[in-house]
């Protein structure tokens, strides 16, 4: 690839473009492990290898997602970034430091009162029985409503503070407060994360920090190979620290229990959409929608405005959960690994039109991309989300989900706020691919 070629790839490396190719190319790795390695660790069989129909209909989604995102570039064409410069009515740091204040302060209650309804988490966390406070007989914390929801916001503020906090050019004092702010922040997402026994929140935090980041040194031009192989690494040994981390928290410390953990989580969905494609995987509550947006299905907030799990008749959300796990045992598969990646959610709805439904993520993905290159709140809370979910195609089809519900509320808070204590002015473009 010649220096023009490289430059442009090295343009577009958080873009829709660059992330869809580099979640393809793992999908195509995780096709070609051979099935002698991949039975070892999964103790299934492995039925995606060299699977024509898998390799088909997967392609067939990645060239729908980049299809749409393309046709949203032709309708409405991206032009060059636009740097804004943020000026505030009273100290920049200080206006950026209340909205992380209020967003910590939130979290760390409902993590105290979490603690406090239940006495025992911290203990069974301490003696690796998380795995319990989830547990499959119903009996589990219920963490929807308290500590979950006020993570899923900070997560949103601490984007916005870091980006405005790159268009604020702060000094002095000013700068070290709001990183320290954004440190504490990131690590109140962290704490968040070990108390739910989850890796999600924290995972989605630093993925979209790291957008940020690559983001940025594009439209400094500031980007190489180098450091797009840095930031890989420490997020690669940042990551599995953390899952690490989470999975002795579940009692599951033992190194080959690791690494089947780790593949269960990520290449084994790819092995579960082949189960689908082929016929061997059903799900009993498949043509409800729940796998298109189960938030929209169950939600009860959602759900008073608009009845959908009513009008579809949906199951309890228990009921729901647990017939994943049967599902993918009666299929002959681990039945405790339940994920069958973002397209296989969608094929489970709409079966092979399932490339219609992605054409349309693509529109969304273009919009988004826009808005965040032309430094629009929308853009800036919403594409690292939808940039993680690309990264994560072998999880869940998360696109609308409660953590994209609550970056929208984010939005609209942050840009009332920002109404009241900021302007921006435009800087010259700059070019970013």
């Amino acid at each position: 690839m010649n220096q023009i070629g490289q430059k442009r790839v090295l343009n577009n490396i958080v873009s829709p473009y660059g992330l869809a190719l580099f979640s393809y190319a793992f999908f195509l790795f995780a096709c070609l492990i051979p099935p002698s390695v991949y039975t070892h660790y999964m103790h299934e069989p492995d039925l995606m290898f060299f699977d024509p129909a898998t390799i088909l209909f997967y392609t067939l989604c990645v060239a729908a997602f980049l299809g749409g995102v393309w046709f949203f570039e032709k309708l409405f064409p991206p032009g060059h970034f636009v740097e804004r410069k943020v000026e505030a009515r009273i100290h920049s740091a200080t206006v950026l430091l209340i909205p992380l204040g209020v967003g910590v302060a939130l979290s760390v209650l409902s993590s105290v009162l979490l603690v406090k309804n239940n006495p025992s988490l911290v203990v069974m966390l301490l003696a690796q029985q998380g795995g319990d406070l989830r547990g499959l007989d119903g009996s589990g914390i219920e963490f929807e409503g308290t500590l979950r929801s006020s993570g899923l916001f900070l997560i949103g503020i601490v984007w916005w503070a870091l980006w405005r906090y790159y268009q604020s050019e702060i000094q002095g004092w000013g700068r070290r407060a709001v990183k320290v702010g954004l440190f504490v922040a990131v690590l109140t997402v962290f704490i968040s994360s070990s108390l739910t026994v989850s890796r999600g929140p924290f995972v989605v935090a630093i993925s979209g920090m790291s957008v940020f980041y690559l983001f940025r040194k594009v439209t400094v031009g500031q980007i190489s190979w180098s450091l797009v192989g840095k930031t890989v690494c420490v997020l690669g040994i940042g990551g599995a620290l953390f899952f690490v981390l989470v999975s002795w928290l579940r009692g599951s410390v033992e190194g080959n229990s690791q690494v089947s953990a780790a593949v269960g989580y990520t290449i084994a969905s790819y092995n579960r959409m082949a189960a689908l494609l082929s016929g061997a995987l059903h799900y009993q509550f498949s043509g409800k929608g729940i796998y298109l947006s189960n938030f929209v299905v169950f939600n009860n907030s959602f759900n008073r405005v608009l009845p959908f799990g009513k009008f579809v008749d949906a199951p309890d959300y228990f009921d729901w959960w647990m017939s994943e796990f049967s599902s993918v045992g009666r299929a002959g598969l681990d039945a405790s690994m339940i994920y069958s990646g973002t397209f296989g959610d969608i094929f489970i709805e709409l079966g092979w039109f399932a490339p219609l439904y992605v054409f349309g993520y693509g529109l969304l993905y273009g919009f988004t991309w826009r808005r965040m290159r032309e430094g629009r709140l929308i853009g800036i809370l919403l594409y690292p989300y939808f940039a993680h979910i690309v990264l994560f195609w072998f999880g869940t089809n998360a696109v609308f989900e409660a953590i994209t519900a609550a970056l929208v509320v984010d939005a609209i808070i942050l840009g009332a706020y920002e109404s009241l204590f900021m302007s921006q002015r435009s800087m010259c473009p700059v070019a970013s691919g």
